[in-house]
Parts: structure tokens; C-alpha cells; sequence
């Protein structure tokens, strides 16, 4: 559990630091997309091979006849013919697209799973929290830290986020007198029993005055039995 309260703090004064991961910016849209994108094959593929069961029951339908008319002659009938072969060149083809259309799927769907499980690990954060403020230091590319001191936040809000084939979180909204900053934290299996008291915001939560000393303490004692 993140918390404040301990005898330690008490005698040494409160510092710590640690990580915490967040679910990546885009990770909806990318999921949507590469639904969009699987379920786009799928329909094609479909189509094609329908495509080709009907074209297949037609050309056999008429198949002995049109040989028959090749064999007598006429330039009409010879044309029908012809008609056949085209049939079976046409089936041709929309075989290949078929199996193409199989191979491309499983392709895409190899990358659908790689992505889901990249945007499940989520990107790590670091955190450092003293008895004045509480520092948010994002991923190096993001070139980016947030230092939020207790005596300018007026809240703290969170709420359950779950969306298909992305990580569970927990949308942390801290409310300052400068504005909100939200951070979409991936659930540890911790958390997802003791929610934001498994989080490094709850620190926050404490110093603002949302949550009691005992609170802490029964937590704390509950796990130790």
C-alpha cells in the first residue's frame, strides 16, 4: 500500500519514490482500428468465396451442354464455350483472392495480438513524494514532469476504465487550482482489490485530507494476518 502515515514518517519525515505505469494515449483507437481492419478481411474473404460457390454451381450447371455445343461447331455455341472457360478462370482467380485473403488475416491478426499485449505492459512512470509536493516524472520521450504541491490541489477524483483487449485502469483525475491532470493508471493485481489505495495517488489523497490515519492502519493490519 502507498501511504504517508507510518511511525517512521512520523520521526524521519515523509520521502519516497517508485514507478507506476499508464495505459498509452491512443490505446482505444488502435484496438478499434485493427478490429476495423480484421473485420474488413474477414468480409471481404467471405464475399469472395460466396462469390465463387455461386459462380461454380452455375458453371456446372451448364457445363456438359456447353462442351456440346464446342464439339458441334456453330459460332454461337463455341462462344457459350468460351463463356465456361471464363467461368473457371474467373473461379480461379477468386480462389487466390480467397487464400490471400486467409493468409492476410492471419497476418493481421498475429499484429492485433502483438499490439494488445504491447499496449497491456502500458508505459512506466516515476513518482517521488515528499511532505510538501508530489513529483510525476513521464517516459524519457515525453521530456515531461509535473510537480503538484499539496497546498494547490483542491481534489481528487477516479473512476473504473475497462475497454476490449486493453489493460484494466484506473483514470485518476487530480484537480488543482491551475487545472486537471488525468492519469490513466494500468491496474497492478493489487489495486484491482484495494483500488486507489494500491496507487501511488493515494498519497495525494492522503495529504489533501481524503483519507484517515486509521484507514491505513487497519489496511495495513488486515494484510499482515
Amino acid at each position: 500500500m502507498y501511504t504517508s502515515f507510518s511511525k517512521i514518517n512520523d520521526r524521519f519525515g515523509f520521502s519516497t519514490g517508485g514507478t507506476f505505469k499508464c495505459a498509452y494515449k491512443n490505446t482505444r483507437p488502435l484496438i478499434l482500428a485493427g478490429l476495423i481492419v480484421l473485420g474488413a478481411i474477414v468480409v471481404l474473404t467471405v464475399i469472395n468465396a460466396v462469390y465463387i460457390v455461386i459462380t461454380l454451381m452455375n458453371a456446372s450447371a451448364g457445363s456438359a451442354q456447353r462442351f456440346g455445343e464446342i464439339i458441334s461447331g456453330n459460332i454461337n455455341e463455341i462462344m457459350h464455350g468460351l463463356n465456361l472457360f471464363g467461368d473457371i478462370a474467373s473461379v480461379g482467380f477468386g480462389i487466390i483472392g480467397t487464400v490471400f485473403g486467409m493468409f492476410l488475416f492471419i497476418l493481421a491478426l498475429i499484429a492485433f495480438i502483438i499490439m494488445c499485449a504491447i499496449l497491456r505492459t502500458g508505459q512506466k512512470y516515476s513518482f517521488a513524494a515528499d511532505e510538501h509536493q508530489f513529483t510525476v516524472i513521464y517516459p524519457e520521450k515525453m521530456n515531461r514532469t509535473l510537480i503538484f504541491e499539496y497546498d494547490y490541489i483542491i481534489g481528487l477524483s477516479y473512476e473504473e476504465w475497462r475497454f476490449m483487449f486493453a489493460p484494466k485502469c484506473l483514470d485518476v483525475t487530480v484537480k488543482t487550482k491551475m487545472g486537471d491532470f488525468t492519469f490513466r493508471v494500468v491496474h497492478t493485481p493489487m489495486s484491482k482489490a484495494n483500488g486507489i489505495m494500491e496507487t501511488p495517488f493515494n498519497i495525494i489523497r492522503e495529504r489533501i485530507g481524503l483519507a484517515q490515519e486509521d484507514e491505513s492502519i487497519l489496511i495495513n493490519r488486515d494484510a499482515a494476518r
